[in-house]
């Protein structure tokens, strides 16, 4: 039996401690990850071991050499471009001619190889998944398999509202060497995205087997630490280099610790390490080789590596720090912390929670680092939500920060690609939108620069001009609280999906920017009259002879001063009766009547979203909106997609139309991207949706008001149901569980589907809740549908 060593990773997740090594060479208890994991396979009977490589090759093939020193005989196989997880073993066929495992080699695990061996073999598959439980399974591969072992259901890096399991692929697999032939040779390619889809298109089955044991893929800085804690406390089957002087506490040689020095387990600290009288090594302490801890100074729940110098008082909670680091007499470093080589922190410094320092860094004495040198305020692992990129302005959104993210996102495009901007009317978004502009043009981008606008009309320009992309900048609002948000479009002005966000975090994280010489930066385009263009389209798109019919009386409100204008630009043009509320002390509905209104309107800030009022001062819901939008898109005869939030009689009164409707994602590119051959779209564009309904009254001659009270009766409920993070990934596997055999679509989230009836189980992508929507026969129905599964999610996060 043979083993592939995968240790290619760049462990941009575990920077800055892995700007000078690759992930396996990181060390847990002062032996480097990979170490571990030839151990592994050496206790399993497997000695021979390819290793593939490509970030700083050399680091490994110099700690390791051919491996005799470790019992086992070691082969190379570097890729001079990146290859992908199984482009990288595909390179290494000519070692590979029977069954073989291949295995990370920046995980720790003491998984049973050889049961997992035994059930391939049993199974005689060509490739076996062994697989794991997680509580938060983002960030993996979820994986559903038959009683048998069977895979039925595979989903790379889901979305909450995509998760249905909480097992999920190791990236360990047992395979066969005709599974190599499906691999093209020289070309990037993934086990999980390419491979496995493949393999299973080819009609070929893939097992998955459930190891017991420990796993951590060591993602995070955070799993870094924990690993090592979890080490100590005996929770992972491996040898500890060194031996215990008492229980939980671990001296990697013999050390000679001065009387005043307390040490709580568990712990471990390596050799020459000198702690000084009156220093306190607290519970969860990893230390490596020749750190120098002064009298005063206490640790708790920290890893450092080797070589550094932690001053008198110093007070460390929950750090992680790499090589050669010196903080001065009374400085603190503050939870989930890191410390690159050679930094110097001056006394009385404090480095704030989840601060990240890059190498070779000085921070002045009595400075409070609250941001994370080389890449700005934000340090959140996801840069990207609901809403784009969003936060606090001149505070989590900087002129710097959003520099950084747009130099990023311009990475990502070819050298000379074209890319729209443009922001509201806010002064500090033009400040914003400036600072991408010179980052974009900078790194070889041409900029057209729209200039002062709304979403719908930025996403509409992006499109119908020659770009590949687009970034428009707004203000919003979240509990109570104005945000900035940062949206990037597609050259289709669709929502830029998933796979492009990861690539900007990605380039972000590593600052991974080409700069092309200056005789190649982009250039500046000013694009007049952006409004105009978009208004002419909308009046294009519609019959405006039948508003010369019968005059429109419209009451309209919204806070920004620019979506009122673009608003009243729009009515006059169809020649309505047009009447602007200044401010909102009197209700819409109120205006409405007092003035004998058709209906009133109010808009957001971004012009995407809206609530209308019927000529009787009735409040429309969100889903008598929905309907009402849907409707006017007959006159298109093409495809419209509905959430799957919508009630079921939407579906049936379009079915009678014969006008196909897409079931889709509640995000707001799922929903555009179905319609995306239309020019507008009533989706996210609240100036085209209150035309097309006002054109689809008139020719029905309707009222708003009437219209709604001649729908068909539907019955809607819906909560939100607080459920911890940590528990929604075994909250979806123990409801895919329950409801196994029954009538489901799991488009987004869980859909549970009974005669005349469906309760929806949607994860929310950002907060720790989970939405539940019911349609029931009666009101009451639906409450108790949202009753019953609100009890099952809290249940299930409890055990």
């Amino acid at each position: 039996m043979k083993a592939v060593i995968m240790a290619g990773g760049k462990g941009t997740r575990l920077c800055p401690l892995t700007c000078f090594q690759p992930k396996p060479m990181v060390p847990l208890l002062g032996r480097p990850c990979m170490e571990y994991i030839i151990e592994l396979l050496k206790k399993h009977g497997i000695y021979e071991i390819a290793v593939t490589l490509q970030f700083l090759p050399q680091v490994i093939k110099n700690h390791f050499g051919d491996g005799a020193e470790y019992g086992v005989h070691l082969t190379y196989f570097e890729e001079t471009t990146p290859l992908g997880t199984a482009g990288s073993v595909k390179n290494a066929e000519e070692f590979l001619d029977d069954t073989f495992v291949v295995i990370s080699g920046d995980a720790l695990t003491d998984f049973d190889l050889s049961q997992a061996i035994d059930f391939h073999r049993n199974h005689q598959t060509m490739g076996t998944l062994v697989l794991a439980k997680v509580n938060v399974p983002l960030e993996y591969g979820v994986v559903m398999t038959e009683e048998n072992g069977r895979i039925v259901r595979y989903l790379e890096k889901p979305s909450w509202s995509e998760v249905f399991s909480d097992t999920v692929n190791t990236g360990i697999y047992v395979l066969e060497p005709e599974v190599l032939t499906l691999i093209p040779s020289g070309k990037e390619f993934d086990f999980s995205k390419n491979l496995f889809p493949l393999v299973m298109e080819r009609g070929h089955d893939l097992y998955g087997f459930v190891a017991g044991g420990y796993w951590s893929d060591i993602g995070n800085l955070s799993q870094y630490r924990q690993a090592q804690f979890d080490m100590l406390q005996g929770d992972v089957d491996i040898a500890v280099k060194g031996f215990e002087v008492k229980p939980g506490i671990w001296f990697e040689q013999e050390l000679e610790i001065p009387g005043g020095v307390k040490i709580e387990g568990p712990a471990y600290i390596g050799e020459g390490t000198m702690l000084e009288t009156g220093a306190v090594i607290g519970p969860n302490t990893v230390m490596g080789r020749y750190n120098r801890v002064r009298s005063g100074a206490y640790t708790e729940h920290t890893v450092m590596w080797n070589r550094n110098y932690i001053g008198k008082a110093v007070s460390l909670n929950g750090a992680t720090m790499g090589n050669r680091v010196y903080i001065g007499s009374g400085g603190r470093v503050c939870e989930n912390a890191a410390i690159g080589d050679n930094t110097i922190i001056k006394d009385l410094a404090v480095i704030k929670p989840g601060v990240k320092i890059w190498p070779d860094k000085i921070i002045a004495a009595g400075t409070i680092q609250s941001s994370t040198l080389v890449w700005g305020k934000t340090v959140s692992s996801s840069l990207f939500g609901a809403e784009g990129i969003s936060g606090i302005p001149n505070w989590e959104l900087t002129p710097e920060f959003m520099s950084k993210v747009a130099s990023a996102y311009g990475s990502r495009l070819r050298l000379g690609a074209v890319v729209s901007v443009s922001c509201d009317d806010v002064y500090y978004d033009k400040i914003l939108k400036y600072s991408a502009i010179s980052s974009l043009l900078a790194i070889g981008i041409r900029v057209r620069d729209i200039g002062v606008t709304v979403n719908p009309i930025a996403r509409y320009l992006c499109r119908h001009s020659p770009c590949d992309g687009g970034i428009h900048i707004h203000q919003g609002e979240s509990e109570g609280e104005k945000i900035v948000c940062v949206h990037f479009f597609d050259r289709e002005g669709l929502p830029i999906d998933k796979d492009m966000e990861r690539k900007i975090e990605n380039a972000y994280l590593q600052e991974d920017f080409s700069r092309p010489n200056t005789s190649q930066i982009g250039f500046l385009e000013q694009v007049p009259a952006a409004v105009d263009r978009y208004l002419e389209e909308i009046l294009s798109c519609i019959d405006q002879s039948i508003f010369s019919n019968r005059r429109y009386k419209v009451v309209y409100y919204c806070k920004n001063p620019l979506v009122s204008s673009i608003l009243s630009q729009l009515l006059n043009g169809l020649g309505c009766e047009a009447m602007g509320v200044i401010n909102g002390t009197t209700t819409l509905a109120r205006v409405v009547l007092d003035n004998r209104a058709d209906l009133g309107i109010e808009l957001d800030s971004s012009g995407q979203n809206m609530c209308l009022v019927t000529e009787k001062g009735k409040v429309l819901s969100e889903v008598e909106i929905l309907i009402l939008k849907t409707l006017t898109t007959l006159k298109n005869h093409s495809p419209i997609a509905i959430p799957v939030t919508a009630p079921s009689i939407l579906e049936e009164m379009m079915g009678e139309t014969g006008v196909p409707v897409v079931r889709t994602k509640t995000v707001a590119r799922s929903l555009l991207e179905v319609g995306k051959t239309n020019s507008l779209q009533v989706h996210y564009d609240s100036f085209y949706s209150l035309v097309s309904i006002m054109e689809y009254l008139l020719k029905a001659d309707i009222s708003l008001n009437t219209f709604i009270e001649e729908l068909p009766e539907f019955h809607i409920s819906m909560k939100d149901v607080i459920c911890p993070f940590e528990a929604k990934g075994r909250v979806m596997r123990c409801l895919m569980e329950e409801i196994k055999g029954q009538n489901t679509e799991l488009i987004d989230g869980i859909k549970i589907l009974t005669d005349n009836s469906w309760t929806l189980i949607l994860p929310d992508s950002e907060k720790a809740l989970f939405k539940v929507v019911a349609q029931g026969i009666s009101h009451r129905g639906a409450e108790e549908l949202v009753e019953k599964y609100e009890h099952k999610i809290i249940t299930y996060s409890q055990q």
